[in-house]
């Protein structure tokens, strides 16, 4: 199971984007897990981190969320190495000939 660590803020934030209508299905039980994250953490300390532990589709909902949230893209590092992977073929076949 994946753990997700986020600030508190970025939970409260996630919770409550959890809450708006969303295209795709969420995930049974995830907007009440995070929900009890939120209500059980010290309301003081917003930067605090804070971990969960969910199961795939769940933490890839949350990864989504974040992503939105933030302006990232969770994906940019497999499509990265995707890219460098096909690079250093196409450079190996170019030194071949």
């Amino acid at each position: 199971m994946p753990r997700l660590t986020h600030t508190l803020a970025e939970w409260i934030a996630i919770a409550q984007e959890l809450t708006a209508p969303r295209p795709a299905a969420v995930p049974a039980g995830l907007a009440e897990r995070i929900r009890a994250l939120v209500e059980q953490a010290p309301e003081g300390w917003p930067e605090q981190m804070y971990a969960l532990e969910l199961d795939d589709a769940s933490a890839a909902a949350v990864a989504g969320i974040q992503s939105t949230l933030t302006g990232s893209d969770p994906d940019v590092w497999q499509r990265t190495a995707s890219v460098a992977e096909a690079d250093a073929i196409v450079r190996d076949h170019q030194r071949r000939r």
